[in-house]
């Protein structure tokens, strides 16, 4: 489910393990233009919408771009294992592709924790509907029926479920269950161009930060990209502003780190 630290976590273990990470929130753009558009206007889809009318449009959103979100990952290099995240990857559509169902977990958080990381995250949605509360309460009792009805098909699938309580738990949640596959990954010790996965989640990151900051008219707040460096494990950061970070690609600098850094195995 969404709100559960899921993004971080997952963009915390690919940076420990050198994986490559796909995140399907930072493609969220680029598939809508190439999906229908919804007509409504955003008060009309946040505000004027029951829970359960929003529940079914993400259910029906996340169906039409599961073939898209499949296209991206078969245009990947598949020289490094791929940690592919995002609350669009339901159970139902899942299960078919993975030759088991221990290749994936799915992550239920307390609402306590779910209506805390909200809070604390924000959105530029609710700056720009005509009622912020009732927008974000009707967000958060979406969620919880995603919850409910994501938890129910994962078992259903025989995916296991992990419910956590504190934002803290997801990491170790997602890396407990992949632990194995990880350990077979780190054995031999070579994992290949570092530098280049590193630069390839931060300019998906940017294009999306880019493509948000234009719809919503907003260019400010901060993210933590990662270092472009070439050492094995690196979990570096930097806090840059958008244009700070446009500025240092268009440049061709990277964005954080040295790339001539020393592998470290």
């Amino acid at each position: 489910m969404g709100g559960v630290g899921k993004t971080t976590a997952a963009r915390s273990i690919a940076r420990r393990y050198d994986l490559r990470l796909y995140s399907v929130d930072s493609y969220t753009c680029a598939h809508a233009e190439r999906l229908p558009k919804d007509a409504r206007s955003l008060d009309e889809i946040w505000v004027n919408s029951t829970p359960e009318g929003l529940a079914a449009w993400f259910d029906d959103a996340a169906r039409a771009r599961f073939p898209l979100i499949l296209e991206d990952l078969r245009r990947l290099p598949t020289d490094v294992p791929i940690l592919a995240e995002g609350p669009q990857l339901l159970p139902p559509l899942v299960r078919p592709l993975l030759a088991s169902p221990d290749r994936a977990v799915f992550v239920v958080g307390s609402h306590g924790l779910h209506r805390q990381l909200l809070e604390q995250r924000g959105s530029g949605l609710m700056k720009v509907v005509r009622d912020p509360d009732r927008a974000f309460e009707n967000r958060l009792r979406r969620d919880r029926i995603l919850a409910e009805r994501l938890e129910h098909d994962a078992r259903w699938a025989g995916f296991p479920v992990r419910k956590v309580s504190r934002v803290g738990d997801t990491e170790a949640a997602i890396e407990s269950q992949f632990g194995p596959a990880l350990r077979a990954w780190d054995a031999p010790g070579d994992r290949g161009d570092v530098a280049e996965r590193r630069r390839e989640d931060n300019d998906a990151r940017l294009r999306q930060w880019r493509a948000n900051a234009d719809h919503f008219d907003d260019e400010s707040g901060e993210v933590a990209f990662a270092y472009e460096c070439a050492r094995y494990g690196c979990v570096e950061t930097v806090t840059l502003g958008l244009l700070d970070a446009e500025h240092r690609r268009a440049t061709s600098r990277p964005l954080a780190g040295l790339q001539t850094d020393h592998f470290v195995a």
